[in-house]
């Protein structure tokens, strides 16, 4: 059963990424109004004019241009506390699973995402999901290029055990720590109802970019 305390925690922990992602989006908003303001403006003397499109899909720096990405699966912890030892012995913690997705580093550094895949749920059954990611990264060793990430995930799920095996959108915490190369990647999934004993799960996976 979870306690207060880890309940607090919880509840502050996603206070605070809902107000790291809000303030993101605000600041992208006024970047994005500033690109179209100087999109409207006159070309200077000697500049040849450009469109709105032409200045989004330009890329003058290489290490912003979009790369690929694998996704591999493999481990998902239930919370010792949430579930009882009789559900664990049943429940499947080995999620193989894996799929693709695009990425690319913004002008901040940090990355963007969007991503499908599918893996082995809880009770073996498959688990599709397809969504967006968003991550401020933080360097650790800048000459070997080691970073730690966090943000937010906004996916659509489809599981057999919820909503009758419709899909369902969803807003996950993630984390990561690694290179540009590859990361170990972490999401979290609470126990949000007393009436279904699921929740509290720790899903690990890895992710491989190339271009």
């Amino acid at each position: 059963m979870r306690t207060p305390a880890s309940t607090a925690l919880f509840r502050t922990s996603i206070a605070t990424l809902l107000l790291l992602l809000s303030s993101g989006a605000c600041r992208a908003a006024d970047e994005a109004a500033d690109e179209v303001a100087d999109a409207a403006a006159p070309a200077a003397e000697g500049e040849p004019a450009t469109d709105i499109y032409s200045r989004a899909t330009r890329v003058d720096d290489a290490s912003k241009a979009p790369y690929w990405d694998i996704y591999l699966s493999g481990y998902a912890h239930h919370d010792r506390s949430t579930y009882s030892d009789a559900q664990i012995r049943k429940l499947n913690e080995t999620t193989w699973g894996g799929g693709m997705g695009r990425s690319f580093r913004n002008e901040r550094g940090n990355e963007e995402s969007v991503y499908a895949m599918v893996i082995r749920d809880s009770n073996n059954r498959p688990q599709w999901m397809a969504g967006y990611a968003y991550q401020w990264k933080f360097a650790l060793k800048k000459a070997s290029g080691l970073e730690v990430g966090a943000g937010l995930s906004g996916l659509i799920i489809r599981r057999h055990d919820w909503y009758n095996g419709r899909p369902f959108p969803a807003i996950l915490p993630v984390a990561s720590i690694g290179n540009r190369m590859g990361q170990l990647l972490m999401t979290y999934v609470p126990h949000l109802s007393d009436r279904k004993k699921k929740g509290d799960i720790l899903q690990v996976m890895f992710k491989l970019s190339f271009r």
